[in-house]
């Protein structure tokens, strides 16, 4: 018991110190953030500025469904500076805890060689790592739903549920829940799969008071964290009833589709062999599928990221299997010794062969490496440009930008003057969904998108007023289903200070953005 003890504590320890050198590996270094990570900036600082008052400050703006992101990286921030590898730090921790949760919950569920694979597959993952190196919440889940997975099957194996079991998944449960608002699916999973498992016990559990108790719990998370606003917001947008299966079956099966295949096998052997363990696998990440394919209709392929390490087990327990197959078949031995090592091989050979696994470390890891979905350009040369602008003078030249948040990060929090760029309904500004900017016309006849700005910019009127207000400003174009008359004014009347359009380590190259940077009443440098 001891040496296989110790032998567990130095495979964890071992796969740790690795999937961290690979997520540290060239990480101090400053890279623009993309656009999520811009809110996620925005919102930590709207914690420190405000702490615990923005739950109940209807003034302010606060995502409740991303609560335990902002809340770490405002903690970073606090005691880091603000910079962009401060942010992503909490994450490249998290993330390099990912293969180690990976291992356990597959040495403890299912066998020591279906562990080591897929511990492998996580540690050296580029998707993985790549994400792990992001300022979002997505390893975050990862982690709650597989630890709250491990305590509730290694739980229900006693037959019954410890309360020292249950407050443990309580407490995950609030976690998930305040992390994001998708965690209620592994809830529903969880209540199914236990009323299945106990039906005929169901009598009796109706009365154990401790279930309501965290039902009740649940249920008032859910409320204090908005988790019912954040659902009317998405069944006023309209965002529910999608068909995005062409999206994500094009990237499981043509990105991932060795991956997909072995998990596919490795789901279907070990719902033969551990129906109760597998069953509530399958379950959940079926669900998940299911909201992702036909219910939420924005579509991106980091909202599989929660169900990936799933899948990376499945795999490793469908090559951990089919090599016990063999190992019987051919009545190799040692046969324990050989059951290990050929998953092993097979694994290192999966890793070594092709670009979804990284055998040497890289200095950056591309948000878009499977898919083109998030703008990757150099922000910094664009901001440089006009902090230097601003330095040059004592009155700040106006800025229009399509993303506030962004400006703000480099020019500082709360700069004024700052305009909103965008138009009224823009087709697929977000994967699947068109949005609708609202907004007031005040007595100067400026749009306000909230009651306290900021003010908007629609059309070539709207630009000519400041104009007529501000000598000197800025506007940046990085869209081409902005307004076209605005874009048109701009191409014919506006100097063009700078054009990007991919970010230089971006390892796709169909990973093309344009942007460009107008200015008016600035001097020639």
């Amino acid at each position: 018991m001891l040496k296989r003890n110790a032998f567990v504590f130095l495979c964890i320890t071992a796969i740790f110190i690795v999937a961290l050198f690979f997520r540290l590996y060239g990480f101090f270094v400053n890279h623009p953030f993309w656009v999520d990570e811009f809110y996620t900036a925005a919102q930590a600082n709207v914690l420190l500025k405000y702490g615990l008052s923005v739950f109940f400050n209807p003034a302010l703006y606060f995502e409740y469904h991303n609560i335990t992101p902002h809340f770490l990286v405002a903690l970073f921030f606090k005691l880091l500076g603000q910079s962009e590898w401060a942010a992503r730090l909490p994450f490249v921790i998290i993330g390099s805890l990912i293969p180690v949760a990976t291992f356990i919950v597959s040495y403890k569920l299912f066998n020591l060689a279906t562990a080591l694979s897929a511990a492998l597959l996580a540690s050296f993952s580029y998707l993985e790592i790549a994400w792990s190196r992001q300022a979002r919440g997505y390893v975050i889940q990862q982690l709650l739903v597989l630890l709250t997975l491990l305590f509730y099957l290694r739980s229900i194996k006693k037959g019954k549920i410890p309360i020292t079991d249950w407050f443990i998944l309580s407490v995950l449960f609030v976690l998930g829940i305040i992390t994001h608002s998708t965690f209620f699916i592994l809830i529903g999973a969880i209540f199914l799969h236990f009323v299945w498992f106990n039906r005929k016990e169901i009598h009796r559990l109706t009365k154990n008071s401790f279930l309501f108790i965290i039902l009740g719990v649940v249920l008032l998370v859910a409320y204090f964290t908005g988790f019912f606003k954040v659902l009317f917001f998405f069944l006023n947008l309209n965002l529910f009833g999608a068909n995005n299966l062409w999206y994500y079956h094009s990237f499981l099966w043509r990105e991932y589709g060795l991956i997909t295949f072995l998990s596919i096998i490795g789901f279907a052997l070990g719902f033969l062999e551990k129906r109760k363990e597998f069953s509530l696998i399958i379950l959940y990440t079926s669900a998940f599928l299911a909201f992702l394919s036909f219910i939420f209709k924005p579509y991106v392929s980091r909202y599989l990221l929660p169900v990936f390490p799933l899948f990376l087990i499945g795999a490793s327990y469908g090559v951990s299997s089919l090599s016990s197959m063999v190992v019987e078949k051919f009545r190799l031995k040692p046969k324990l010794l050989f059951s290990t090592l050929i998953p092993l091989v097979i694994t290192l050979f999966i890793i070594i062969n092709g670009d979804k696994f990284v055998f040497k470390p890289k200095s950056f890891y591309s948000v878009n490496h499977d898919f083109r979905e998030a703008a990757l350009i150099d922000y910094k040369q664009i901001y440089d440009r006009i902090k230097k602008e601003n330095e040059q003078s004592e009155e700040k030249a106006a800025v229009i930008e399509t993303l506030p948040d962004r400006a703000e990060w480099y020019l500082g929090y709360g700069y004024k003057p700052l305009f909103l760029f965008r138009g009224g309904d823009i087709e697929g500004y977000t994967h699947g969904i068109t949005r609708k900017t609202t907004y007031t016309v005040n007595k100067k006849g400026e749009k306000l998108v909230t009651a306290t700005g900021p003010i908007l910019v629609s059309e070539v009127s709207d630009l000519m007023r400041i104009q007529k207000h501000y000598p000197r400003g800025f506007l940046f174009i990085d869209g081409a289903a902005l307004p076209q008359d605005v874009i048109g004014y701009a191409q014919n009347y506006l100097k063009k200070e700078m054009y990007v359009d991919h970010y230089p380590l971006d390892d796709n190259p169909y990973s093309i953005w344009p942007a460009t940077l107008y200015s008016w009443g600035i001097e020639e440098q």
